[in-house]
């Protein structure tokens, strides 16, 4: 019976350590917005800039402002160090391999 208690206890604790390794990188997350010059300078598309608005009203023009990802990253208030609001992106491979499983078990 110990055996067995410690055989789980070892396995959740694996599991546990081995998320807490894979930190969520902006990169691979759907909000996040490449600048081609410098990827420092990357922004967040799910926290806009209150400016933004402000500007618009005042001339017109419509320019979407973003927070930098690294102040999102660093604020506790938007995505903070362990990325609250990470969503994985999706890309053309991993919507073609979810097409196939659900096809796989319609039939």
């Amino acid at each position: 019976m110990k055996f067995i208690i410690f055989i789980i206890c070892t396995t959740i604790l694996q599991t546990i350590s081995v998320k807490q390794n894979k930190p969520k990188l902006c990169i691979n997350c759907k909000y996040f917005m490449p600048n081609n010059d410098n990827s420092e300078f990357s922004k967040c598309t799910l926290f806009p800039k209150e400016e933004g608005k402000i500007n618009f009203l005042v001339n017109g023009i419509n320019v979407d402002e973003y927070y930098y990802c690294s102040t999102s990253r660093i604020s506790d208030s938007k995505c903070g160090e362990e990325g609250k609001y990470y969503k994985k992106k999706i890309g053309k491979k991993d919507m073609y391999n979810k097409n196939e499983t659900s096809d796989k078990g319609i039939k």
